[in-house]
């Protein structure tokens, strides 16, 4: 029992010194991590500061790369700038030698010459002869404008005048044709119109005939009668006036003849 005990204790011991053993390795582990992640922080802001160096250094790079093209732009604008300054200063270099003869024989001709005083004068006189050259120009310009437009609108007009003239004797024509058909009409109306006043004229002639008759007729009845009867103004009713009298007188004569012809025949005698 008492070995037992002595070896639990000797196992408790060497339990505590293992636990002592791996806790001391715990912390040192522990320690570890914590240098370890002290130095990943270090190292991790290292490589964020080298990161920013890096972009600002590309940045830098870019803008002096950007400023470099920028003035090697520059230099090549300038160097074309110059160039063409170049060749301009060759032009007027040979635009002033000219200028220049120019200017000896403008000299020669004001020393001939007695109206110009001074060379200054002369190429005022110049300026105005070029400008008035250049407003003769510009006035001849304008009448040929005009005159072409002057030229578009008479043919125009000439064109439309033509139309217009072919409209108007179609026009003509139809008016003829309309004129000839109503001439026709008029003259047919007049030989209508001229037969109608023969007709009523003879009508008219034949009336007052008739008119002249009956009342001649009239007045032998009224003074073979011998009743009195009013004239008239109406020939039909003198005319009616006229046959009842003859119808009277012819039934007077008819009675009469009976008459007569009962007395001419001889009376039958009796047995």
């Amino acid at each position: 029992m008492h070995l037992v005990h002595d070896e639990l204790e000797r196992q408790k011991v060497d339990f505590v010194k293992k636990e002592e053993v791996l806790q001391k390795r715990e912390d040192a582990l522990r320690d570890k991590d914590l240098a370890m992640q002290e130095s990943l922080i270090g190292f991790s802001r290292f490589l964020q500061e080298n990161a920013i160096k890096k972009k600002r250094a590309e940045k830098k790079s870019q803008d002096e790369i950007r400023t470099r093209l920028e003035k090697e732009q520059e230099i090549i604008v300038v160097e074309d700038a110059l160039r063409k300054l170049e060749d301009r200063r060759t032009v007027v270099l040979v635009q002033l030698e000219r200028m220049m003869m120019y200017q000896k024989y403008l000299e020669g001709v004001l020393e001939k010459a007695t109206q110009f005083h001074e060379l200054h004068d002369l190429m005022l006189r110049h300026a105005t002869l070029e400008a008035s050259q250049k407003e003769l120009k510009r006035h001849i310009a304008d009448c040929e404008g005009e005159m072409e437009k002057l030229r578009q609108e008479l043919q125009q007009y000439l064109k439309n005048s033509a139309n217009n003239i072919l409209t108007l004797n179609n026009d003509v024509s139809i008016t003829r044709q309309i004129y000839e058909r109503k001439r026709l009409q008029t003259a047919d109306l007049q030989k209508n119109i001229d037969s109608m006043l023969e007709t009523s004229a003879a009508r008219t002639l034949a009336r007052s005939q008739v008119c002249m008759a009956a009342e001649n007729l009239f007045y032998r009845i009224d003074k073979a009668s011998i009743i009195a009867r009013p004239v008239q103004d109406n020939p039909i009713k003198n005319l009616d006036m006229a046959a009842d009298f003859i119808t009277d007188l012819a039934f007077i004569q008819k009675a009469y003849r009976l008459e007569l012809a009962k007395k001419q025949t001889p009376t039958p005698r009796g047995g």
